[in-house]
């Protein structure tokens, strides 16, 4: 790494934490919300979920986290209520509750999905789900929500693991979203907002899939 290189970087990181610093407060995003919300967030201790639970917050909403306890468990504000559990077959911290809008900001395989609806399933207002715009089959030419999306050829998606996705070359990511957002439209009928954001950047982004190109420049 030459010296041009390595002083973006520590800029960049430096920038980065300042505005992490920044973002704890839970009074810099907005005004109280009219009607308080019982929010779920399925993770918020990763990339995403900090920001959302931050300004949920900000805008008097009542919020829980569903994760493993591990990733950055210290960072969630006194008033976030966090329930232990993962999405591999622990999900019995989520039955007998009811919240008004589940955000799902980790999946990727499809039966994390399902096994998560068959206990909220009845129990939400609305399921928003993260999902990619690497559902689309081509996105090498401009696409909306009509265009054509990625198919899944593997065996039993309902098998993947993350592990085998991975050694894929991410090949799979994409068909086996697109079988996530099918598999929330199913249990959620109506209830179902599904976004499908480009590159998401920002702290504690682990891709580096944004800083490669101004790195280059």
């Amino acid at each position: 790494m030459n010296s041009t290189r390595r002083r973006f970087i520590q800029l960049t990181a430096a920038s980065a934490g300042a505005f992490a610093l920044n973002v704890r407060s839970t009074k810099l995003f907005a005004q109280k919300s009219v009607k308080p919300l019982r929010i779920l967030i399925l993770g918020g201790t990763g990339f995403t979920g900090p920001c959302q639970v931050r300004y949920a917050i900000s805008r008097g909403h009542k919020v829980t986290t569903f994760n493993r306890g591990k990733a950055n468990p210290c960072e969630s504000p006194n008033e976030v209520e966090q329930l232990i559990g993962d999405r591999n077959g622990k999900l019995d911290a989520l039955k007998d509750r009811r919240w008004d809008v589940v955000i799902d900001n980790p999946t990727t395989l499809p039966a994390w999905v399902r096994d998560a609806a068959q206990i909220l399933k009845g129990n939400v207002e609305r399921y928003v789900f993260t999902s990619t715009i690497s559902v689309y089959a081509d996105t090498s030419k401009g696409v909306d929500e009509n265009a054509p999306l990625a198919k899944y050829e593997g065996a039993d998606p309902y098998k993947e693991t993350l592990e085998a996705m991975k050694a894929s070359g991410y090949k799979t990511y994409g068909p086996l979203k697109t079988l996530s957002e099918k598999e929330a439209e199913k249990w959620f009928p109506g209830k179902t907002l599904i976004i499908r954001p480009g590159l998401i950047v920002g702290p504690r982004d682990e891709t580096y899939r944004f800083t490669y190109w101004p790195v280059r420049i």
